[in-house]
């Protein structure tokens, strides 16, 4: 069987004009056996054509796909992975965010991490990384993010210190996976927990990241509440569920 050598980049983009040709810039110096898919996620700005535009001057083949409603980064990712599956020519796939947040020379980090230590999703963490002035987020989000990384650990007896990163790379035993079933709201500690408990490997590496540079956070304000406690309900229900990963 014929194993896949090409990889794709997954950037959900929702109203990112601003920051998406700093971004697909950003992605040029990736080896040729990477491609990039731009999922627009029902943006009401220019997005959509700005990346066609891009498409056009990409040195890495750039895909663009247009969602008729915002479904939310659950449903974003989620058709980056139906896309994969329907491709069948990538091995693994990164999801990495349009606002600048995310350093590209990382992702062969991330591949390599799968490859050197099979596993079947690696996170970037900015937790791991010790240099001074890395951006962490606010306060508040340190302390939620610190109080999930708790409960997975507890519940799934994994040490993660950053299981809201959207900077992963998921191996195709996850991915295939991803793309039949994945949460369509607030999906990156869900889908972590999920891999957890069914026994798929899982792994962080250290990563530097940045401030957004256009746009704004889907998570702000109240719902910040809201997503601290929908997401601890999700994964407790999830550990209820019977195991439904597929096998190696």
């Amino acid at each position: 069987m014929c194993v896949p050598d090409k990889n794709l980049v997954v950037i959900p983009a929702y109203n990112e004009q601003a920051s998406l040709p700093g971004t697909i810039a950003a992605l040029q110096s990736l080896p040729d056996s990477f491609e990039l898919l731009v999922v627009n996620d029902g943006s009401t700005d220019d997005t959509s054509r700005l990346a066609r535009e891009l498409a056009g001057g990409s040195r890495l083949p750039l895909h663009v796909v247009d969602l008729p409603l915002n479904g939310g980064i659950g449903v974003a990712v989620q058709t980056g992975y139906l896309f994969a599956a329907q491709a069948g020519r990538f091995r693994y796939v990164i999801q990495f965010d349009a606002d600048g947040q995310h350093d590209a020379q990382a992702i062969l980090t991330l591949v390599e991490a799968c490859e050197d230590r099979h596993l079947d999703l690696c996170l970037g963490s900015r937790f791991l990384d010790a240099r001074p002035g890395v951006f962490r987020s606010t306060a508040f989000r340190r302390a939620g993010i610190r109080f999930l990384a708790w409960l997975i650990g507890v519940l799934g007896r994994t040490h993660v210190t950053d299981p809201t990163s959207g900077f992963r790379c998921a191996g195709p035993r996850a991915w295939r996976d991803f793309a039949q079933r994945y949460p369509d709201d607030y999906p990156e500690p869900e889908s972590l927990y999920w891999c957890i408990r069914n026994r798929l490997r899982v792994g962080e590496v250290p990563v530097r990241m940045f401030e957004r540079v256009g746009g704004r956070s889907s998570i702000r304000s109240l719902r910040s509440l809201y997503y601290m406690v929908k997401v601890t309900l999700a994964i407790a229900v999830d550990l209820l569920r019977p195991k439904e990963a597929s096998q190696p």
